[in-house]
């Protein structure tokens, strides 16, 4: 009996939404409807994918045209940005009024860009792009709902490589809808300018800075684990107090500066309690505090260590060495798993399993020495279709010119 009920409940709502969309493309999409709209989302707000996009939205001048509006967390943190035709609001409202101006935003939008939470497509004419917030390389099969990106009409992506395994991860979005553009926020690190590391640590001291920026495994508001790898302080292939002393200490002899930038949702409590000098954690809210995109920031670092995230693929645009940290290969393999067969046959850089092999690393970025360079930059060609700052340009005519075609 409890099935029925659902069964028909649901029948019910899918009846409701197609009712909508149908009232939607005949009523508010009709020639003489001011339509001119784009919705845009990222997280973080005005970050990501979408930011450099809308730069060059700002930069052709579209918003005198076009109404571009921001779908954040809290419309309020934004009272004070004042550009024409630019607004914001708030992606979960908070108010009766509020879901009633969302649901007629969606409905009178042309476009939609969005890079992590996902929207929805409301029309069949309505441009709908995913503009992907990593490229495939752990698997995302098992967190991606059965609904999400297959309604997208075009999807931007790093290299023909990619194209059939973003299509298999991505929810449902075929191959064919993918276009090689190469990543917007990827434009800022070619900008390499050292002021952005200044700008947030004025009074460090050192000649280089490592950036170590570790994948998801597990948070503090949710219960997503995608490894269950014991990490006694929150973090690869540093155990104790102890290592976390003894690095710091090489870091000093060399002049190295080495930052953690953990994953927004990883759970980290224990390490921001040592106060090391050369060993410090940054979080977004810094960043942005800072007036910085975290892609200004990356392409401002010496050297990268990560593991299994997809900033890889982008750091890679660099030529700087890179470290990737596996001590739970292993279990991650197990638990969550790649998209790759054989791992390591693509994703290159230094191997560090404990505290020696972190210190080994930091004394070759000290010395200059890079003995898997030439690897790597052959993993970049295949990796990178486009290997230059012009991402944004590129995903923005595509974006302008499919709606053309619509309108």
């Amino acid at each position: 009996m409890i099935k029925c009920i659902v069964t028909d409940n649901n029948g019910v709502f899918m009846s409701i939404k197609r009712a909508i969309k149908k009232f939607a493309e005949k009523i508010f999409q009709s020639k003489w409807y001011p339509n001119k709209k784009i919705l845009l989302e990222s997280v973080p707000d005005m970050s990501c994918q979408t930011y450099p996009v809308f730069q060059k939205m700002l930069e052709n001048h579209l918003n005198d045209e076009y109404k571009i509006i921001w779908l954040v967390s809290d419309k309020n943190d934004f009272k004070d940005i004042h550009i024409k035709n630019v607004k914001f609001m708030n992606f979960y409202p908070k108010t009766r009024f509020e879901k009633i101006q969302r649901m007629y935003t969606l409905c009178t939008s042309r476009a939609m860009l969005y890079a992590n939470r996902y929207i929805g497509k409301v029309f069949e004419k309505q441009l709908f792009v995913y503009l992907q917030h990593g490229t495939s390389l752990k698997s995302r099969l098992k967190h991606c709902r059965e609904d999400e990106n297959n309604e997208s009409d075009m999807c931007i992506c790093l290299a023909p490589f990619f194209v059939k395994y973003d299509s298999l991860e991505s929810g449902g979005i075929s191959e064919e809808k993918f276009v090689i553009t190469g990543y917007p926020r990827n434009d800022f690190l070619f900008e390499n300018d050292k002021n952005y590391i200044k700008k947030i640590y004025p009074n460090k001291k050192y000649n280089k800075v490592i950036l170590w920026m570790p994948t998801f495994r597990k948070a503090d508001n949710s219960d997503r684990v995608d490894s269950t790898f014991d990490f006694p302080l929150e973090i690869p292939c540093l155990y104790t107090e102890e290592d976390c002393k003894k690095l710091n200490e090489v870091l000093i002899e060399n002049n190295i500066l080495l930052i953690l930038k953990p994953h927004p949702a990883q759970k980290l409590t224990l390490l921001k309690k040592l106060g090391l000098s050369n060993f410090v954690v940054l979080y977004n809210d810094t960043i942005s505090n800072a007036n910085l995109q975290l892609y200004q920031f990356i392409g401002a670092t010496d050297a990268l260590i990560t593991d299994y995230s997809s900033v890889y693929y982008d750091y890679l645009l660099t030529g700087n060495n890179i470290g990737l940290t596996v001590d739970d290969f292993d279990t991650y393999s197990k638990e969550t798993g790649f998209v790759f067969e054989n791992v390591f046959d693509y994703i290159i850089g230094e191997h560090i399993l404990n505290v020696d092999d972190f210190i080994s690393f930091v004394k070759d970025v000290a010395n200059g020495e890079d003995k898997l360079k030439s690897k790597r930059d052959e993993m970049c060609k295949l990796f990178n279709e486009n290997r230059d700052n012009k991402s944004s340009q590129r995903v923005y005519d595509c974006i302008i010119e499919q709606i053309k075609r619509r309108y």
